[in-house]
This record gives structure tokens, sequence and C-alpha cells, in this order.
């Protein structure tokens, strides 16, 4: 807004508008017209003392009979009047043009310059006006234009609110446009009329990363042509972070990154059927694992893992069956029997597990009677233990080549159930005073 000095054209070469000037202040071209406004007043005083003699003298002058004479109040000058209305249509247009300043001075903080110049150079204009009139006695001219300018400046700081919020919203418009360039003018608009609003300095801070945000997205698009998922990527993600509220940069970097889980789903699923194939167990259950963590509600991967578990089952199961295969070679039948009931536990149904318990419980009661008489080969001198032990070896006949600790059992009983069965010569002698009772013979 202008100060109280008025320059002139040669002061003004830019073309701006006068600016305001504070009451009481006049140009120098104001001069000869106060010179003329105090010959009114020396004027006016002559014919008021003009007036006076003819009141007061004039009368003794002149014959007449001796009257009470009238008392009455002497008109008012005619000039005295204006004088009044004058004085008064000043003291409006000082008032109005003091209400001028002070308006000025809030508008100027809000950098008024920047987003109402127009209104405010046109209430310049006015106030302009008003100084001429002012300049010129025509008070009542000058508080009419100050007053207009007043009226016009008192609008402008009413509108403020609606350019502030339509600069807002002009530059949210162009964001979405990718009118960068105009979303920042707009936004700066904003931001001049008041300084820290929220929503234009976020405006502010995304438009002026536009331009390279969208560099990255082109970047991005020509990599996902040229089928470079991981640079496309990126791209994706460095726009993104440039400005984390630009949605097509999240919506292509969710696009993108989906892709690539794909191509890595497939490789890992791959590794693993071919582990699992391979029978590499461990190997497929790594890859197997890779996958679920990529896509877990994937179908392949609950199908896979089922082969996975069925594969371990009876990797498991063979194992087991190796191992007793190798205690059958040692005739460890306590051991082997473990083994077959631990493969049970793994699958009920395994055949070779069933069949195999009841072998090796066979064997093992088989292994535990004759171990009864060879521990105490004094039984069989017992006519039924000695029975019991030649239905025994009845039983076994002849005994499998691979299993010589049976054999050597069956060979060792035998061998004690002969010599059982051989009669000893039995001399009693009697020394006259032992009773000896002889109950059975044979």
């Amino acid at each position: 807004m202008p100060s109280t000095d008025r320059p002139d054209a040669a002061q003004n070469p830019s073309g701006l508008h006068p600016p305001l000037r504070p009451p009481g202040t006049l140009e120098p071209q104001a001069a000869p017209a106060s010179s003329a406004w105090r010959r009114v007043w020396i004027a006016l005083g002559v014919v008021l003392g003009l007036t006076l003699v003819v009141v007061l003298v004039l009368p003794k002058l002149v014959s007449s009979p001796p009257v009470t004479p009238d008392v009455t109040e002497a008109p008012a000058p005619p000039g005295a009047a204006d004088a009044t209305q004058q004085a008064a249509a000043r003291a409006r247009a000082e008032q109005t043009l003091q209400d001028i300043l002070r308006l000025q001075a809030q508008l100027e903080q809000d950098n008024v310059m920047l987003w109402g110049e127009a209104a405010w150079r046109a209430a310049a204009d006015t106030v302009e006006s008003g100084d001429r009139s002012f300049g010129e006695r025509r008070f009542s001219a000058a508080q009419q234009a100050y007053a207009r300018a007043l009226d016009s400046l008192q609008q402008l700081q009413q509108s403020r609110a609606q350019i502030l919020e339509d600069a807002v919203a002009a530059g949210w418009q162009a964001l979405d446009s990718n009118a960068a360039d105009t979303a920042v003018t707009q936004f700066e608009l904003a931001l001049a009329i008041e300084p820290g609003h929220t929503s234009a300095t976020r405006g502010l801070a995304r438009a002026r990363v536009r331009a390279e945000v969208l560099q990255l997205m082109a970047e991005g698009e020509a990599a996902t042509l040229r089928n470079d998922l991981q640079a496309a990527a990126d791209a994706y993600r460095a726009a993104q972070q440039l400005d984390a509220e630009y949605l097509p940069a999240a919506d292509r970097l969710q696009e993108v990154t989906a892709q690539l889980t794909d191509v890595a789903f497939r490789d890992v699923m791959s590794r693993a059927l071919q582990a699992l194939d391979a029978g590499r167990l461990q190997q497929a259950g790594e890859a197997l694992e890779q996958a679920a963590q990529l896509k877990p509600d994937d179908s392949a991967v609950p199908d896979t893992r089922q082969r996975l578990d069925q594969a371990r089952r009876q990797a498991g199961l063979l194992r087991l069956r190796r191992a007793a295969q190798a205690k059958i070679a040692g005739e460890d039948w306590q051991a082997v029997a473990d083994l077959y009931r631990k493969a049970l536990r793994v699958d009920a149904g395994a055949a070779f597990a069933r069949d195999g318990l009841a072998r090796a419980q066979q064997q093992l009661k088989l292994h535990q009677q004759f171990d009864h008489y060879l521990d105490d080969p004094a039984r069989l001198y017992s006519a039924q233990p000695l029975a019991n032990a030649e239905k025994l070896l009845a039983a076994v006949g002849e005994v499998p080549g691979d299993e010589p600790r049976l054999a050597k059992k069956v060979a060792q009983l035998r061998q004690l159930v002969a010599t059982a069965r051989v009669p000893v010569a039995v001399s009693l002698s009697s020394d006259g005073e032992t009773e000896v009772v002889i109950y059975h013979v044979g």
C-alpha cells in the first residue's frame, strides 16, 4: 500500500499507482489554495468589522426620535456556515483516511499485493482522486472518494478467506491433473495469504516433486515393457518415496511386486518339486517353505506339502525297515520288534512292519524258551521238563542257515537232552544204620 508521500511521474517511472496519504499531508501543489483560503478569512474579518461600524456608530450620527432600540443579534457572516461545513467535511475525510491507513497496514501484513493487486491498485487510484480533492479544499468530494476506497479495501479484506479457499482448491485440481507449475503457483498464493496453511503446505511439497515423480513413473513403465520387473519396481518405489500419497505409484508398485512374487513363487515351487522327485527331501522342504512365505494361500503349497509329508513318512519307514533287517541279521529280535513298532506308529497300515513284528515276537519267544533250559540245564533231569524240551526241539525242526545263534542254541539243547536221557548207574552201600527208600526207577 502506498506511503504518505505521493511521488510525481519522475519519481514513479514504473507506473505504480500513487500511495495512500495520511490525513493533513498536503502536496506542494496545494500551497496556492492554502493562501487563497487565508485571504478569504481576511476578507471575512473586514466584512465583520464594517458590519460592527454600521450597527454601532452609524445610529449615533443620524438624528432620530428617541426610541428604545431593539436588541437583535447580528446574523452570522455569510461565509461562517460554509466554514463550519468545510471543517466538518475535512474532519470526516481525515477520519476516513485514517481508517484506510489502518486497514492498509493489516492488508500489507497479509501480503495483499500477492493476492489482491488489482483491487488494491483500484483503491489506490480512488485514494489519489480523494487526495486531489483534499488538496483543492473540496473536502466532501475527498471524503466520498476515501469512503469508496475504504469500502473497496474492506471488501478485499473480506474476500481473503474465499481467495485462500479458491487457491487451495485450484492447487489440488492442478496437481490432480499433473499441472505441477500451476499447482505450485496456487499453493504459494495460498501460503502468501496464510503462511503455514496445512493443506497448502502439503500440496506445495507434493507439487514441487511431481515432475520427478512422473519421470520415475515413465521409467517404471518402460522397464515393465521390456519385462525388467525389478527395475520397474525400483522406479515405482522411488516415486512412492518422493510422494507417498501419489496413488498411481503405489498401485503400479503393488502390481509389479505381485508379478515378481509370482515369478519367484514359480521358481521355488519348481525347485521343491524337482528335489521331491529326486528324494532330496530336505532341499524340497526348504524350497517349499520359501514358497509358503511368498504365497501362503496358494493351493499348490498344501498339496506339495502333503506329498512331502508322505515322502518323509515313506523315507522314515524305509529307514526303520532297513534298521530292522540289520537287527534280524544279528538275531536281535527285541530290537527288531521295537523298530517295527515304531514303523507302525508312523503308518499303522504298513504290512511289512505288521508281519515283521509278528515274526520278531515269535522268534523272541523261541529264544526265550531255549534260554529257559540252557540257563538251568538241571531242569532237564526231571521228566516233565525233559519232555517239554524234546517237544521244543521237535517243533523247531531244521534251523535256517541265516540264524546261527538259534542253531547254536538248538544244538546245545539237543546235547543236554541227550545227556539227560543216558541212564546213570548208582551203587548203594549201606552203613547199616541209614535207611534208604527208592520210590521210582526209570
